[in-house]
């Protein structure tokens, strides 16, 4: 119980500071950049992108940890006879590697990450839309219909649940 907790926790408080960033740089530190001329828009990316190339690092991964840990043990838990889950896990697993993917880029080091972020507000759109989807597919896997699993013991048929 504690251990599950403590994952779901994390999972929340990683995606809390990753989207919130991501939505903070496209509404409110994108436009302020392009208010500005380019030497001080440069300064301002220098100022922002290690202490956030952190942030997105260590949230990337904790999203991916507690979050395959979290699939597993409810896959493992519950029985989804409604619903795709399955494939729900599946398209925001694809839809977080692409997320963690842009965040890396906009925020890295590289010739890449440089010409990626000349076009900062595109990126931070696309990324924005993105996480929105995510979480509106998290949210509906929370509520899927699911019962739980009934674990057969040594003494019961697995067609009928008994002898």
């Amino acid at each position: 119980m504690l251990v599950e907790l403590v994952l779901r926790w994390i999972h929340i408080l990683s995606a809390i500071i990753l989207v919130g960033g991501t939505f903070f740089m496209r509404f409110s530190l994108s436009p302020t950049l392009q208010a500005q001329d380019e030497g001080t828009r440069n300064s301002l990316l220098g100022l922002w992108r290690p202490p956030w190339a952190r942030w997105v690092m260590l949230t990337s991964g904790l999203l991916l940890v507690s979050g395959l840990v979290n699939a597993v043990r409810i896959i493992k838990a519950y029985q989804f006879p409604d619903a795709p889950y399955h494939a729900l896990v599946a398209l925001k697993l694809v839809l977080a590697f692409v997320i963690f993917w842009i965040s890396a880029v906009l925020a890295g080091r590289s010739a890449t990450a440089e010409k990626f972020r000349t076009q900062l507000t595109k990126w931070l759109t696309i990324n924005v839309v993105l996480a929105t989807i995510t979480v509106l597919v998290a949210g509906y896997m929370k509520v899927t219909p699911h019962v739980p699993k009934v674990e057969v013991t040594a003494t019961e048929s697995p067609e009928t649940g008994a002898n």
